[in-house]
């Protein structure tokens, strides 16, 4: 085997020495693999497996399936029953969980690249804004001490935003991941002052949770990968009410935890703390873990995220524009201020822009794709900027006004005109890679 060989082969056993299945996007993120889907990953794995059973050793590619799934897919089974026969694939799994990877020296697992050792933890918020709200908090002493008791600093407490209050679009979902420290103090430290002025005058809020623990980062889970709490945490979820789980908190299971680490997020800030954040769009797992480097910004509002399937987008302000450009109705009538690109969660991409905005009258919107497809359509970001090019090309050549950055004034007309030289180029470009793969 190569040198990519042994890390994927690597990264296999160490989620096996912890029983946890994986998936391609998890795979390709921790070495780099420019598709995490798994396009292109399958010679490499028929040379692990065969490797594998030349040694007499189990299967571990069994263990890699689909984001969602127990079981690899069965273009992925062919590549299996091609080397090892019609297996029981239940029993082969188990038999990898089985082994312990850390005796095979060659496969020997680094699992200081997992962020295993982590306790998770669920407890239940009115929404989700770290940068204003950067702690949790208890009804009193006892509760605050029983969760340091029975936590570690450096636990990851995942938040879901109770059922009764809080964004409609939010409730009942798991929207985001809060790291916690052991460091204690009155909530009042911890949260900003304009929302310390905001609870107290609710009186639903007023003088509650004041026992504090401090957080120290934060991820939003990008819309696409909200959850309901019940559905990604049955165990915890079912097996304490909603009234504990809010006022205490409860400890998740490995196995959800697992679940969890799947999920794509971004880092965003915590009230109070200085250290910058990584805004890369990537699984949780990769994002706890010694990442590879990004590569620094190149344009204005560039945030990074691992590659994969993309969308393309168009983001646009909603509000009064000619009063934020400062110029007459009459000059502004039917034209919009609007940004393209492309990524792997439009609607994590308008909230990143939208968080460097003071808020006010205007706010960004999705305006295309709409309505989203449930499946990105474009396979990488190299097809991806192929359709990102075409749209700023066709801006430019027909007239639209160019506000700085990646920002432009543009009709109504010129927009559906964009969205489809954008749309026709990716599937052009897509289409063209298929074909130097696969040729006829």
């Amino acid at each position: 085997m190569d040198t990519l060989q042994f890390e994927i082969a690597r990264f296999l056993a160490a989620k096996a020495l912890h029983k946890r299945r994986t998936t391609y996007q998890q795979v390709g993120e921790a070495v780099g693999w420019n598709h995490p889907t798994g396009r292109g990953l399958g010679r490499n794995l028929e040379v692990i497996l065969h490797y594998l059973a030349d040694r007499g050793l189990p299967p571990l590619t069994t263990i890699l399936v689909k984001k969602g799934e127990r079981h690899p897919a069965e273009d992925a089974m062919a590549y299996i029953r091609s080397a090892l026969g019609a297996i029981d694939i239940e029993a082969a799994q188990q038999e990898v969980f089985a082994i312990d990877w850390t005796s095979v020296p060659e496969l020997d697992p680094a699992t200081d690249t997992l962020p295993d050792g982590r306790q998770v933890w669920l407890t239940s918020f009115w929404g989700f804004d770290p940068a204003s709200w950067g702690c949790i908090g208890f009804a009193d002493e006892a509760r605050r001490a029983r969760y340091l008791s029975n936590s570690k600093p450096g636990t990851l407490v995942a938040i879901y935003v109770t059922k009764g209050k809080g964004p409609e679009n939010m409730r009942g979902k798991v929207v985001g991941v809060l790291e916690i420290s052991h460091e204690i103090g009155h909530a009042q430290e911890f949260i900003s002052g304009d929302r310390w002025a905001e609870k107290e005058r609710d009186q639903d809020s007023r003088g509650k949770w004041l026992y504090a623990v401090k957080a120290t980062r934060a991820w939003r889970i990008v819309p696409e990968d909200w959850r309901r709490v019940e559905e990604l945490f049955p165990q915890a979820y079912r097996g304490s009410n909603a009234e504990l789980i809010g006022a205490n908190g409860v400890p998740v299971s490995a196995d959800e935890a697992a679940e969890l680490y799947e999920l794509d997020v971004y880092e965003v800030p915590v009230y109070g703390q200085t250290e910058p954040v990584d805004p890369t769009i990537q699984t949780l797992e990769s994002a706890l873990s010694p990442s590879r480097a990004v590569r620094p910004a190149s344009r204005p509002y560039w945030v990074g995220e691992t590659n994969g399937p993309k969308h393309l987008y168009i983001l646009r302000l909603v509000g009064n524009i000619g009063a934020y450009l400062g110029r007459r109705d009459d000059e502004v009538e039917d034209k919009h201020i609007i940004k393209v690109g492309f990524s792997k969660s439009p609607q994590a991409r308008r909230d990143q822009i939208q968080s460097a905005y003071p808020r006010g009258a205007f706010h960004w919107e999705v305006f295309k794709p709409s309505p989203q497809p449930d499946t990105a359509p474009y396979a990488s970001a190299e097809i991806a900027i192929a359709g990102e090019d075409a749209m700023k090309k066709r801006l430019v050549e027909d007239g639209a006004e160019v506000l700085g950055g990646e920002f432009f004034l543009a009709d109504d007309n010129l927009i559906y005109r964009i969205w489809a030289a954008g749309s026709n180029a990716a599937k052009a470009a897509q289409d063209g890679l298929r074909n130097q793969q696969f040729p006829e």
